[in-house]
């Protein structure tokens, strides 16, 4: 029988990340522990991008109008260099080093990587289990930009199968959801503007009590100036020119809540900017039923509609939006941490930025210097659809600016020191760590890990794992 096209993507995308001794684990891993008695967590590494630079709309297939809303991604280049290629190279290596704690054999390795960071006696034994969202770039697979199929393996959104138009594919978000990780921890790399000096970044979706304080300044039961009191304000990406942050942000929370920009003065959607209904684009369990194509082309009063006015937080997706999981994900301030908002996806993104500024001071003894490296900057807020649309903690990362010439310095040669700073990181944040205390350089890890427990005891069941349910 012929292989679908996601089968074989699955394929393709397991071949190299599948535990070598997967078969020995089976039943202790349903169990949550391993074959050596220790916790099983699953991490998703999603290396950015991968697909063409295709110059028609190929990701994002609406079911309301059956086609696709945007261009692929291609990512970042400058000159020779593809962000595609450098952060695909670096994922791969942090994979290997995370594989190492599958084996005992593989784990006297990593505790060794572990004493490069900490003075620590004994370190707690977990098991992380690490699965790539792709294994190659499009450039790989001889298929030229022309190709329809070209950017199969790599679209974020599900879409048809171009062979039988009733049969849906997996895009990567669902992928990443059929996992059930507790972790997704995605590389890129960002263009810096005339007056950015570079440096390195976390990127954050806000949630929905966020989103409906917007709301509520364009429906008049909120002043302009209650968004500047948000913490989110300090950082919203203004990703349309001559836009201010205040007239992007409203713009996304249009995108938010009804699958449409508005227009600059915020008075009506801007309907040439149709972004979807992006929770119905994937396969998860906060999908809508079979049929609710029909009810939204009405655009009517509810969830589909249009006006904010007539706007109702109906359906599955949006019960999720305003549980307490979310709130912690994406929200709150985190016990015990300097982080005041954002929740734990803001901590883990900054706290993996902090082992990567670490590791690499403690690894490579020339990038101690003063001037070696950019620092973490502010993190870049916007509706993005990866952070919003999983269960699991997204560590979702800008690890440097490929047009800065000393960032881009240190993502080509110190690749290794990379990787192996964020595998202690991603370590660290399942099983905490106590770092060396004779380091003397800017932003030192807090080396807590992350509450798992309150989402695991959810009272529908464990958060990451009902995610397809």
């Amino acid at each position: 029988m012929q292989q679908s096209l996601n089968e074989k993507r699955k394929v393709t995308r397991h071949k190299a990340s599948r535990p070598i001794l997967l078969s020995l684990f089976l039943f202790f891993v349903s169990c949550g522990d391993s074959a050596f008695g220790a916790p099983v967590y699953d991490v998703v590494v999603d290396p950015g991008h991968g697909g063409a630079p295709v110059r028609r709309n190929d990701d994002m297939w609406d079911p309301i109008t059956r086609q696709y809303l945007n261009g692929y991604n291609m990512g970042m280049q400058y000159g020779e260099h593809y962000e595609y290629k450098i952060v695909l190279d670096i994922s791969k290596k942090t994979r290997t080093y995370l594989k190492l704690t599958e084996t005992e054999d593989g784990w006297k390795q990593f505790e060794k990587l572990l004493r490069e960071f900490s003075s620590q006696k004994e370190f707690k034994r977990v098991v992380l289990r690490s699965h790539l969202t792709r294994e190659d770039n499009w450039d790989d697979r001889g298929l030229s930009e022309d190709d329809p199929n070209v950017n199969v393996p790599y679209r974020h959104y599900d879409f048809p199968d171009p062979k039988n138009s009733s049969r849906m594919e997996q895009g990567r978000l669902s992928y990443i959801n059929s996992l059930k990780p507790q972790l997704v921890v995605s590389i890129h790399l960002n263009p810096a503007g005339p007056k950015q000096s570079g440096g390195m970044a976390a990127v954050l979706a806000p949630g929905y009590r966020t989103f409906d304080q917007m709301r509520k300044i364009t429906l008049g039961q909120a002043k302009p100036s209650a968004y500047r009191k948000l913490p989110w304000s300090c950082c919203w990406l203004r990703n349309q020119p001559g836009w201010s942050d205040y007239e992007v942000a409203m713009a996304d929370t249009w995108v938010y809540f009804h699958g449409y920009w508005t227009n600059k003065k915020n008075t009506e959607p801007w309907l040439e900017k149709n972004r979807g209904f992006r929770y119905n684009m994937i396969t998860w369990r906060y999908a809508d039923e079979p049929g609710w194509e029909k009810e939204a082309a009405k655009k009517g009063p509810g969830p589909y509609a249009l006006k904010y006015s007539e706007f109702r937080p109906e359906g599955r997706f949006w019960d999720r939006e305003r549980s307490e999981p979310e709130f912690w994900r994406r929200e709150a301030a985190v016990r015990g941490t300097q982080t005041k908002w954002g929740g734990d996806n803001h901590y883990a993104s900054d706290e993996l930025l902090r082992y990567l500024q670490y590791g690499l001071r403690q690894l490579s003894p020339e990038m101690r210097k003063p001037a070696a490296m950019g620092g973490i900057v502010p993190p870049f807020v916007s509706t993005y659809g990866l952070p919003t649309y999983i269960n699991a903690i997204s560590a979702y990362l800008e690890i440097a600016h490929l047009n800065v010439k000393r960032d881009r310095q240190m993502v080509l040669t110190k690749q290794d020191e990379i990787a192996r700073s964020l595998a202690v990181g991603i370590y660290s944040l399942f099983a905490g760590m106590e770092l060396k205390k004779d380091y003397k350089g800017p932003y030192r890890p807090a080396g807590k890990a992350l509450d798992l427990g309150k989402y695991e005891s959810y009272k529908e069941g464990n958060y990451f794992k009902i995610v397809t349910d």
